[in-house]
């Protein structure tokens, strides 16, 4: 199966009969160049259709289809990996690119078949796709394109509020000046998408994952964590006790998720990180 490419405007490239993989595997840009024409208006010779994708490091660099595209520079100036995370979605930049299937059934007053919607349609389709995303998502959106791996300095950025960085800042520091750790940037798949992981050995320690104006971390507390944790449970707040508390028991002990937007959500991370590790010094 291909892996999905969201495009950072929330067009598909695994879609595309434009994108380099899809003409290698069987060349069918005769076919787009009518289907564009047909149903937005513009034409482009099959000849001349052939794009290597905007996502990667090199997208000022790569070969596109739309070189003029207002979108791309400006998720990419702002540090989102999609126009979904971005709290001016909808606005008048993404609208020059947006595509709504009901806009063009209007447009052309005639059903739409099957082969021509999931050829010409589906992968710009970007209104519905990134519609659903956001709602997937909520509020702390993460960092979920595989195809987009972030730096530590890219994560800051798209945590955005100042105040928060500080507090991801400070967490960092403290890891770093007070243990010796492996550090990796991973992704942890659709469900948990990128993250700073740090770890002993073979174990992991604490991982830290980027969201819009928060951080999330998870700790692996097993049964020795958990009674160390009982010990201490008055030095925390109430929303993490209860956090604690109410997460379930799997077979290696519980998963705890814990977000940071303020100092007192902090200052509980360090203290359960220093029940899974005590510091050097």
């Amino acid at each position: 199966m291909t892996k999905e490419i969201l495009t950072r405007c929330g067009y598909r490239c695994d879609l595309c009969l434009a994108y380099k993989e899809n003409i290698d595997k069987e060349d069918r840009r005769q076919v787009l160049s009518d289907g564009w024409f047909r149903f937005f208006g513009f034409r482009i010779k099959a000849e001349n259709i052939y794009c290597e994708g905007c996502i990667s490091s090199d997208c000022l660099t790569a070969c596109l289809i739309d070189k003029g595209c207002p979108v791309r520079p400006c998720v990419i100036e702002k540090g989102y990996e999609n126009c979904s995370q971005c709290d001016k979605y909808i606005c008048e930049k993404f609208e020059e690119r947006a595509v709504r299937l009901e806009d063009i059934q209007d447009k052309i007053q005639e059903k739409i078949k099957r082969n021509d919607y999931r050829d010409i349609i589906k992968p710009y389709e970007n209104i519905k796709r990134l519609n659903e995303l956001r709602e997937r998502q909520g509020q702390f959106s993460r960092m979920f394109n595989e195809n987009i791996k972030p730096n530590e300095e890219s994560m800051k950025k798209f945590i955005e509020e100042k105040n928060v960085v500080e507090l991801w800042d400070k967490l960092i520091n403290f890891i770093e000046h007070n243990y010796k750790l492996d550090k990796y940037i991973n992704y942890g798949g659709k469900k948990y998408g990128w993250e700073i992981h740090y770890k002993y050995g073979k174990k992991t320690i604490i991982s830290i994952h980027p969201e819009r104006r928060a951080f999330t971390v998870l700790f692996t507390f097993g049964k020795k964590e958990l009674e160390s944790f009982n010990s201490i449970k008055d030095q925390v707040g109430k929303a993490t006790l209860d956090l604690v508390d109410g997460t379930k028991h799997y077979h290696d002990g519980k998963w705890i998720w814990l977000r940071v937007t303020d100092n007192e959500q902090l200052n509980d991370v360090l203290i359960l990180l220093k029940i899974k590790k005590k510091p050097n010094h």
